[in-house]
Protein backbone atom coordinates (compact mmCIF):
# COMPACT_ATOMS: atom_id res chain seq x y z
CA UNK A 1 0.00 0.00 0.00
CA UNK A 2 1.08 3.74 -0.70
CA UNK A 3 1.23 6.34 1.38
CA UNK A 4 -1.77 8.34 0.90
CA UNK A 5 -0.33 11.55 1.99
CA UNK A 6 1.98 11.62 -0.09
CA UNK A 7 2.13 14.97 -1.84
CA UNK A 8 5.56 14.62 -4.13
CA UNK A 9 5.05 14.71 -7.25
CA UNK A 10 8.46 12.65 -8.27
CA UNK A 11 7.94 9.85 -5.69
CA UNK A 12 4.43 9.90 -6.55
CA UNK A 13 5.15 8.97 -10.39
CA UNK A 14 7.50 6.66 -9.06
CA UNK A 15 5.11 4.46 -7.01
CA UNK A 16 2.46 5.03 -9.57
CA UNK A 17 4.75 2.74 -11.82
CA UNK A 18 4.09 -0.38 -10.29
CA UNK A 19 0.64 0.65 -8.58
CA UNK A 20 -2.67 -1.65 -9.75
CA UNK A 21 -6.23 -1.73 -9.46
CA UNK A 22 -7.63 0.27 -6.99
CA UNK A 23 -4.46 1.50 -5.38
CA UNK A 24 -3.04 2.80 -8.86
CA UNK A 25 -6.05 5.08 -8.99
CA UNK A 26 -5.34 6.42 -5.61
CA UNK A 27 -2.19 7.46 -6.46
CA UNK A 28 -3.39 9.44 -9.96
CA UNK A 29 -5.52 11.12 -7.66
CA UNK A 30 -2.72 12.43 -5.28
CA UNK A 31 -0.71 13.18 -8.68
CA UNK A 32 -3.69 15.05 -9.87
CA UNK A 33 -3.45 16.87 -6.10
CA UNK A 34 0.50 17.07 -6.15
CA UNK A 35 0.12 18.87 -9.48
CA UNK A 36 -3.11 21.71 -8.87
CA UNK A 37 -0.85 24.75 -8.06
CA UNK A 38 2.20 23.74 -10.50
CA UNK A 39 0.67 22.63 -13.78
CA UNK A 40 -3.47 22.22 -14.52
CA UNK A 41 -2.30 20.00 -17.99
CA UNK A 42 -0.88 17.20 -15.66
CA UNK A 43 -3.82 17.47 -13.26
CA UNK A 44 -6.01 16.95 -16.21
CA UNK A 45 -3.44 14.36 -17.59
CA UNK A 46 -3.98 12.05 -14.21
CA UNK A 47 -7.15 12.74 -13.90
CA UNK A 48 -8.30 11.64 -17.14
CA UNK A 49 -6.36 8.25 -16.50
CA UNK A 50 -7.97 7.86 -13.05
CA UNK A 51 -11.58 8.25 -14.42
CA UNK A 52 -10.99 5.48 -17.08
CA UNK A 53 -9.78 2.91 -14.64
CA UNK A 54 -12.85 3.67 -12.77
CA UNK A 55 -14.82 2.30 -15.01
CA UNK A 56 -13.79 -1.25 -14.36
CA UNK A 57 -13.13 -0.37 -10.41
CA UNK A 58 -16.21 1.76 -9.22
CA UNK A 59 -15.55 3.97 -6.06
CA UNK A 60 -17.89 6.60 -6.06
CA UNK A 61 -15.58 8.94 -3.36
CA UNK A 62 -12.53 8.43 -5.89
CA UNK A 63 -14.49 9.54 -8.78
CA UNK A 64 -15.66 12.72 -6.60
CA UNK A 65 -12.31 13.09 -5.63
CA UNK A 66 -11.05 13.42 -9.39
CA UNK A 67 -13.78 15.40 -10.77
CA UNK A 68 -12.93 18.17 -7.98
CA UNK A 69 -9.55 18.31 -9.20
CA UNK A 70 -10.58 18.03 -12.95
CA UNK A 71 -12.80 20.86 -12.31
CA UNK A 72 -10.34 23.17 -11.05
CA UNK A 73 -7.59 22.61 -13.66
CA UNK A 74 -10.08 22.90 -16.22
CA UNK A 75 -11.40 26.22 -14.93
CA UNK A 76 -7.58 27.06 -14.67
CA UNK A 77 -7.05 26.80 -18.57
CA UNK A 78 -10.43 28.46 -19.80
CA UNK A 79 -11.98 24.96 -20.64
CA UNK A 80 -15.37 26.48 -18.89
CA UNK A 81 -17.69 23.90 -20.33
CA UNK A 82 -15.62 21.33 -19.55
CA UNK A 83 -15.42 22.11 -15.92
CA UNK A 84 -18.81 22.23 -15.81
CA UNK A 85 -19.33 19.13 -16.81
CA UNK A 86 -16.91 17.51 -14.46
CA UNK A 87 -18.38 19.44 -11.93
CA UNK A 88 -22.28 18.71 -12.71
CA UNK A 89 -21.09 14.76 -12.80
CA UNK A 90 -19.57 15.20 -8.96
CA UNK A 91 -23.10 17.02 -7.74
CA UNK A 92 -24.71 14.03 -8.79
CA UNK A 93 -22.47 11.41 -7.16
CA UNK A 94 -22.90 14.11 -3.91
CA UNK A 95 -26.85 13.87 -4.38
CA UNK A 96 -27.17 9.91 -4.88
CA UNK A 97 -24.72 9.17 -1.65
CA UNK A 98 -24.36 12.05 0.67
CA UNK A 99 -27.31 14.03 0.89
CA UNK A 100 -26.71 17.73 1.45
CA UNK A 101 -23.20 16.70 2.93
CA UNK A 102 -20.00 18.20 0.15
CA UNK A 103 -23.63 19.60 -1.75
CA UNK A 104 -22.32 22.85 -0.68
CA UNK A 105 -19.05 23.30 -2.17
CA UNK A 106 -19.59 21.77 -5.12
CA UNK A 107 -22.13 24.70 -6.27
CA UNK A 108 -19.73 26.96 -4.92
CA UNK A 109 -17.17 25.64 -7.68
CA UNK A 110 -20.12 24.89 -10.39
CA UNK A 111 -21.14 28.91 -9.35
CA UNK A 112 -17.19 29.46 -10.35
CA UNK A 113 -17.66 28.13 -13.57
CA UNK A 114 -20.64 29.85 -14.43
CA UNK A 115 -19.56 32.87 -13.49
CA UNK A 116 -15.95 32.42 -15.33
CA UNK A 117 -18.33 31.62 -18.43
CA UNK A 118 -20.10 34.89 -17.97
CA UNK A 119 -23.39 33.29 -16.89
CA UNK A 120 -23.89 35.63 -13.95
CA UNK A 121 -27.54 34.08 -12.75
CA UNK A 122 -26.37 30.86 -13.23
CA UNK A 123 -23.89 31.37 -10.65
CA UNK A 124 -25.77 33.20 -8.53
CA UNK A 125 -28.83 30.48 -8.45
CA UNK A 126 -26.02 27.92 -7.66
CA UNK A 127 -24.14 30.79 -4.45
CA UNK A 128 -27.75 31.02 -2.96
CA UNK A 129 -28.78 27.34 -3.18
CA UNK A 130 -25.28 26.83 -1.23
CA UNK A 131 -25.85 28.92 1.21
CA UNK A 132 -29.44 27.49 1.50
CA UNK A 133 -27.59 24.09 2.71
CA UNK A 134 -25.50 25.31 4.82
CA UNK A 135 -28.26 28.08 6.32
CA UNK A 136 -29.14 25.39 9.26
CA UNK A 137 -25.50 24.54 9.57
CA UNK A 138 -23.68 27.24 10.54
CA UNK A 139 -20.43 26.04 8.96
CA UNK A 140 -18.46 29.11 8.89
CA UNK A 141 -15.55 27.65 7.31
CA UNK A 142 -17.82 26.91 4.20
CA UNK A 143 -20.28 30.00 4.57
CA UNK A 144 -17.36 32.52 3.59
CA UNK A 145 -16.16 31.61 0.60
CA UNK A 146 -19.71 31.37 -0.83
CA UNK A 147 -19.99 34.63 0.19
CA UNK A 148 -17.04 35.91 -1.37
CA UNK A 149 -18.45 34.86 -4.61
CA UNK A 150 -21.00 36.30 -4.26
CA UNK A 151 -19.95 39.51 -4.12
CA UNK A 152 -18.00 38.65 -7.10
CA UNK A 153 -21.20 38.56 -8.95
CA UNK A 154 -22.60 41.65 -7.48
CA UNK A 155 -19.38 43.63 -8.61
CA UNK A 156 -19.86 42.13 -12.14
CA UNK A 157 -23.24 43.41 -12.33
CA UNK A 158 -21.83 47.10 -11.26
CA UNK A 159 -23.81 46.65 -7.30
CA UNK A 160 -20.11 48.06 -5.38
CA UNK A 161 -22.61 48.40 -2.37
CA UNK A 162 -23.87 44.84 -2.64
CA UNK A 163 -20.62 43.17 -3.34
CA UNK A 164 -18.36 44.87 -0.70
CA UNK A 165 -21.22 44.14 1.87
CA UNK A 166 -20.95 40.49 0.98
CA UNK A 167 -17.08 40.88 1.02
CA UNK A 168 -16.36 42.40 4.36
CA UNK A 169 -18.80 39.44 5.72
CA UNK A 170 -16.92 37.06 3.91
CA UNK A 171 -13.53 39.28 5.50
CA UNK A 172 -14.87 38.91 9.30
CA UNK A 173 -15.25 35.50 9.10
CA UNK A 174 -12.05 34.51 7.68
CA UNK A 175 -10.26 36.54 10.14
CA UNK A 176 -12.39 35.03 13.03
CA UNK A 177 -11.27 31.18 11.72
CA UNK A 178 -7.62 32.14 10.94
CA UNK A 179 -8.25 31.50 6.95
CA UNK A 180 -5.13 32.96 5.90
CA UNK A 181 -5.36 32.08 2.05
CA UNK A 182 -9.30 32.53 1.99
CA UNK A 183 -8.85 35.97 3.58
CA UNK A 184 -6.28 37.59 1.04
CA UNK A 185 -9.01 36.55 -1.92
CA UNK A 186 -11.69 38.58 0.00
CA UNK A 187 -9.38 41.40 0.87
CA UNK A 188 -8.20 41.37 -2.55
CA UNK A 189 -11.58 41.60 -4.28
CA UNK A 190 -12.45 44.36 -1.62
CA UNK A 191 -9.71 46.41 -2.89
CA UNK A 192 -10.95 45.96 -6.37
CA UNK A 193 -14.26 47.52 -4.62
CA UNK A 194 -12.33 50.24 -3.21
CA UNK A 195 -10.29 50.77 -6.78
CA UNK A 196 -13.50 51.22 -8.60
CA UNK A 197 -15.02 53.82 -5.87
CA UNK A 198 -11.56 55.85 -6.50
CA UNK A 199 -10.81 54.81 -2.54
CA UNK A 200 -7.03 54.30 -3.59
CA UNK A 201 -5.50 54.24 -0.31
CA UNK A 202 -8.23 51.56 0.71
CA UNK A 203 -7.89 49.26 -2.43
CA UNK A 204 -3.61 49.90 -1.98
CA UNK A 205 -3.84 49.00 2.02
CA UNK A 206 -6.20 45.72 1.03
CA UNK A 207 -4.14 44.76 -2.14
CA UNK A 208 -0.91 45.15 0.34
CA UNK A 209 -2.39 43.04 3.28
CA UNK A 210 -3.75 40.18 0.93
CA UNK A 211 -0.07 40.58 -1.01
CA UNK A 212 2.05 40.01 2.34
CA UNK A 213 -0.49 37.01 3.22
CA UNK A 214 0.05 35.06 -0.35
CA UNK A 215 3.65 36.16 -0.65
CA UNK A 216 4.12 33.91 2.98
CA UNK A 217 1.99 31.21 1.75
CA UNK A 218 3.92 31.04 -1.65
CA UNK A 219 1.09 31.23 -3.55
CA UNK A 220 2.26 32.35 -6.76
CA UNK A 221 -0.96 32.02 -8.97
CA UNK A 222 -2.55 34.50 -6.21
CA UNK A 223 0.60 36.54 -5.81
CA UNK A 224 0.03 37.57 -9.59
CA UNK A 225 -3.43 38.41 -9.18
CA UNK A 226 -2.29 40.96 -6.07
CA UNK A 227 0.61 42.43 -8.14
CA UNK A 228 -1.72 43.24 -11.01
CA UNK A 229 -4.40 44.85 -8.94
CA UNK A 230 -1.73 47.17 -7.72
CA UNK A 231 -0.97 47.86 -10.87
CA UNK A 232 -4.64 48.78 -11.79
CA UNK A 233 -4.25 50.99 -8.98
CA UNK A 234 -0.89 53.23 -9.71
CA UNK A 235 -2.30 53.19 -13.12
CA UNK A 236 -5.14 55.21 -12.00
CA UNK A 237 -3.41 57.68 -10.06
CA UNK A 238 -1.10 58.09 -13.28
CA UNK A 239 1.95 56.31 -12.17
CA UNK A 240 2.43 54.33 -15.36
CA UNK A 241 6.08 53.60 -14.48
CA UNK A 242 4.93 51.40 -11.33
CA UNK A 243 1.65 50.71 -12.85
CA UNK A 244 4.05 48.72 -16.07
CA UNK A 245 6.47 47.34 -13.23
CA UNK A 246 3.42 45.49 -11.09
CA UNK A 247 1.59 44.23 -14.06
CA UNK A 248 5.22 42.92 -15.91
CA UNK A 249 6.04 41.13 -12.69
CA UNK A 250 2.26 39.77 -12.29
CA UNK A 251 2.74 38.86 -15.86
CA UNK A 252 5.96 36.70 -15.36
CA UNK A 253 4.49 34.48 -12.87
CA UNK A 254 1.32 34.17 -15.09
CA UNK A 255 3.56 32.73 -17.61
CA UNK A 256 5.18 30.43 -15.81
CA UNK A 257 2.22 28.77 -13.77
CA UNK A 258 -0.11 28.86 -17.27
CA UNK A 259 -3.05 31.11 -15.38
CA UNK A 260 -4.24 31.64 -19.23
CA UNK A 261 -7.05 33.92 -18.42
CA UNK A 262 -4.99 36.04 -16.31
CA UNK A 263 -2.32 36.31 -18.45
CA UNK A 264 -4.96 37.78 -21.20
CA UNK A 265 -5.96 40.29 -18.66
CA UNK A 266 -3.01 41.42 -17.68
CA UNK A 267 -1.55 41.53 -21.33
CA UNK A 268 -4.66 43.62 -21.78
CA UNK A 269 -3.80 45.93 -18.86
CA UNK A 270 -0.49 46.61 -20.42
CA UNK A 271 -1.58 47.77 -23.34
CA UNK A 272 -4.00 50.13 -21.59
CA UNK A 273 -0.88 51.88 -19.99
CA UNK A 274 0.70 51.84 -23.06
CA UNK A 275 -2.38 53.65 -24.75
CA UNK A 276 -2.17 56.63 -21.83
CA UNK A 277 1.66 56.56 -22.53
CA UNK A 278 0.72 57.34 -25.76
CA UNK A 279 3.23 54.11 -27.16
CA UNK A 280 0.14 53.12 -29.70
CA UNK A 281 2.59 50.14 -31.34
CA UNK A 282 3.33 48.30 -27.90
CA UNK A 283 -0.42 48.92 -26.54
CA UNK A 284 -1.75 46.95 -30.28
CA UNK A 285 0.56 44.69 -29.80
CA UNK A 286 -0.04 43.48 -25.97
CA UNK A 287 -4.27 44.11 -26.51
CA UNK A 288 -3.81 41.70 -29.24
CA UNK A 289 -2.16 39.47 -27.49
CA UNK A 290 -4.49 39.15 -24.59
CA UNK A 291 -7.37 38.69 -27.36
CA UNK A 292 -5.55 35.88 -29.01
CA UNK A 293 -5.61 34.21 -25.66
CA UNK A 294 -9.56 35.16 -25.25
CA UNK A 295 -10.73 33.74 -27.94
CA UNK A 296 -9.24 30.19 -26.92
CA UNK A 297 -10.39 30.95 -23.65
CA UNK A 298 -14.46 30.30 -23.41
CA UNK A 299 -14.49 33.62 -21.13
CA UNK A 300 -16.72 36.30 -23.29
CA UNK A 301 -15.71 38.93 -20.50
CA UNK A 302 -12.34 38.74 -21.40
CA UNK A 303 -12.98 39.06 -25.25
CA UNK A 304 -15.70 41.47 -24.76
CA UNK A 305 -12.64 43.81 -22.81
CA UNK A 306 -10.01 43.57 -25.23
CA UNK A 307 -12.56 44.52 -28.12
CA UNK A 308 -13.12 47.92 -26.28
CA UNK A 309 -9.49 48.39 -25.94
CA UNK A 310 -9.10 47.57 -28.99
CA UNK A 311 -11.06 49.93 -30.89
CA UNK A 312 -10.09 52.58 -28.64
CA UNK A 313 -5.90 52.01 -29.66
CA UNK A 314 -7.43 51.69 -33.26
CA UNK A 315 -9.50 54.78 -33.47
CA UNK A 316 -6.27 56.89 -32.09
CA UNK A 317 -4.15 55.25 -34.50
CA UNK A 318 -7.24 56.51 -36.70
CA UNK A 319 -8.29 53.04 -38.56
CA UNK A 320 -11.35 53.68 -38.10
CA UNK A 321 -12.81 50.73 -39.99
CA UNK A 322 -11.13 48.12 -37.74
CA UNK A 323 -12.33 49.93 -34.28
CA UNK A 324 -15.76 49.96 -35.46
CA UNK A 325 -15.51 46.60 -36.23
CA UNK A 326 -14.08 45.84 -32.57
CA UNK A 327 -16.63 48.44 -31.13
CA UNK A 328 -19.36 45.97 -32.93
CA UNK A 329 -18.07 42.81 -31.12
CA UNK A 330 -17.64 44.69 -28.10
CA UNK A 331 -21.76 45.79 -28.10
CA UNK A 332 -22.64 42.12 -29.36
CA UNK A 333 -20.47 40.15 -26.20
CA UNK A 334 -21.76 42.58 -23.70
CA UNK A 335 -25.11 41.90 -24.80
CA UNK A 336 -24.73 38.15 -24.29
CA UNK A 337 -23.91 38.70 -20.82
CA UNK A 338 -25.86 41.50 -19.92
CA UNK A 339 -29.27 39.94 -21.34
CA UNK A 340 -32.66 41.15 -20.36
CA UNK A 341 -33.26 37.28 -19.11
CA UNK A 342 -29.96 37.29 -17.45
CA UNK A 343 -30.42 40.45 -15.17
CA UNK A 344 -34.52 39.23 -14.79
CA UNK A 345 -33.39 35.71 -13.23
CA UNK A 346 -30.77 37.43 -11.45
CA UNK A 347 -33.37 39.85 -9.73
CA UNK A 348 -35.86 37.60 -8.54
CA UNK A 349 -33.17 35.37 -6.96
CA UNK A 350 -32.27 38.02 -5.27
CA UNK A 351 -35.92 38.78 -4.30
CA UNK A 352 -36.73 35.33 -3.27
CA UNK A 353 -33.42 35.39 -1.22
CA UNK A 354 -33.63 38.14 0.67
CA UNK A 355 -37.75 36.93 1.12
CA UNK A 356 -36.91 33.70 2.85
CA UNK A 357 -34.10 35.31 4.36
CA UNK A 358 -36.47 37.84 6.31
CA UNK A 359 -39.24 34.63 6.58
CA UNK A 360 -36.44 32.90 8.41
CA UNK A 361 -36.05 35.99 11.00
CA UNK A 362 -38.96 36.30 11.66
CA UNK A 363 -39.91 32.88 12.29
CA UNK A 364 -36.95 33.09 14.38
CA UNK A 365 -38.18 36.30 16.54
CA UNK A 366 -41.61 34.38 16.71
CA UNK A 367 -40.20 31.36 18.17
CA UNK A 368 -37.78 33.45 20.47
CA UNK A 369 -40.61 35.86 21.55
CA UNK A 370 -42.91 32.58 22.77
CA UNK A 371 -40.31 31.52 24.55
CA UNK A 372 -39.77 34.24 25.89
CA UNK A 373 -43.36 34.76 27.03
CA UNK A 374 -43.35 31.50 28.52
CA UNK A 375 -40.69 32.10 30.64
CA UNK A 376 -41.83 35.30 31.98
CA UNK A 377 -45.05 33.89 32.84
CA UNK A 378 -43.40 31.11 35.02
CA UNK A 379 -41.27 33.21 36.67
CA UNK A 380 -44.46 35.91 37.25
CA UNK A 381 -46.14 32.66 38.72
CA UNK A 382 -42.61 31.77 40.75
CA UNK A 383 -42.74 34.93 41.79
CA UNK A 384 -46.73 35.06 42.72
CA UNK A 385 -45.82 32.12 45.37
CA UNK A 386 -42.84 33.63 47.14
CA UNK A 387 -43.77 35.14 50.36
CA UNK A 388 -40.27 36.15 51.51
CA UNK A 389 -39.77 37.87 54.72
CA UNK A 390 -37.30 41.42 54.67
CA UNK A 391 -36.13 44.09 56.84
CA UNK A 392 -35.34 44.33 60.34
CA UNK A 393 -37.62 41.93 62.68
CA UNK A 394 -37.44 42.51 66.02
CA UNK A 395 -37.06 39.46 68.17
CA UNK A 396 -36.96 39.07 71.86
CA UNK A 397 -33.21 38.21 73.20
CA UNK A 398 -35.24 35.78 76.48
CA UNK A 399 -38.17 33.72 74.51
CA UNK A 400 -37.26 34.82 70.78
CA UNK A 401 -41.13 35.91 69.99
CA UNK A 402 -41.39 38.27 67.01
CA UNK A 403 -43.01 41.67 67.50
CA UNK A 404 -45.68 42.17 64.24
CA UNK A 405 -46.49 45.14 62.31
CA UNK A 406 -49.46 45.99 65.05
CA UNK A 407 -47.41 45.72 68.32
CA UNK A 408 -48.25 42.32 69.03
CA UNK A 409 -45.31 39.28 70.24
CA UNK A 410 -45.87 35.98 68.62
CA UNK A 411 -43.74 32.62 68.62
CA UNK A 412 -41.40 33.01 65.77
CA UNK A 413 -42.96 29.88 64.15
CA UNK A 414 -46.41 31.64 63.85
CA UNK A 415 -44.63 34.66 62.50
CA UNK A 416 -43.20 33.21 59.65
CA UNK A 417 -45.57 31.00 58.53
CA UNK A 418 -48.17 33.87 58.25
CA UNK A 419 -45.44 35.82 56.11
CA UNK A 420 -44.00 32.92 53.66
CA UNK A 421 -44.69 29.62 52.87
CA UNK A 422 -43.37 27.73 55.01
CA UNK A 423 -44.26 25.25 57.34
CA UNK A 424 -43.51 24.16 60.32
CA UNK A 425 -42.74 20.65 62.07
CA UNK A 426 -41.59 20.04 65.56
CA UNK A 427 -38.38 17.68 66.63
CA UNK A 428 -35.08 17.91 69.59
CA UNK A 429 -32.31 18.66 68.56
CA UNK A 430 -29.38 16.47 70.31
CA UNK A 431 -29.10 19.65 73.10
CA UNK A 432 -32.10 19.72 73.99
CA UNK A 433 -33.15 16.02 73.73
CA UNK A 434 -30.27 15.26 76.12
CA UNK A 435 -31.05 18.23 78.37
CA UNK A 436 -34.71 17.21 79.22
CA UNK A 437 -34.62 13.32 78.33
CA UNK A 438 -31.19 12.61 79.26
CA UNK A 439 -32.27 8.43 79.13
CA UNK A 440 -33.50 8.29 75.46
CA UNK A 441 -30.32 10.21 74.39
CA UNK A 442 -28.09 7.80 76.22
CA UNK A 443 -30.02 4.72 74.61
CA UNK A 444 -30.39 6.56 71.01
CA UNK A 445 -26.04 6.92 71.23
CA UNK A 446 -26.00 3.67 71.96
CA UNK A 447 -27.83 2.12 68.87
CA UNK A 448 -26.00 4.47 66.30
CA UNK A 449 -22.96 2.88 68.10
CA UNK A 450 -24.08 -0.78 66.70
CA UNK A 451 -21.99 -2.63 63.95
Amino acid sequence: MTDSTCRNPETLEKILQRAEGLERIKVLKDLASAFREINPEKVIEFGKQGLELLEECKDSELESAILNELCWACQRIGEYRTALEYGLRQFDIAAKTNGDNGKSSILNKIGVTYWRMGKYDKALECYLKALEILGDSGDKHEIAPVLNNIGIIYNCLGDRKMALNYYNRSIEIHEELGEQMKLSNSLNNAGNIYRQLRESDKALKHFQKALEIRENLKDKRRISHTLANIGTVYQDLEDFDKSLDFFKRSLKIEEETGDRRASANTLLNIGTVYTFTNHLTEALEYARRGLDIADELEAPDVRRDCCIILSSILEQKEDFREALEFHKKYKTLDDEIFTEEGSRRINELRVKYETEKKEKEKEIYKLRNIELAKANEELKTALSEVKHLSGLLPICFSCKKIRDDQGYWKKIESYISEHSDAQFTHGLCPECMMKLYPEMYENSESDDSRD
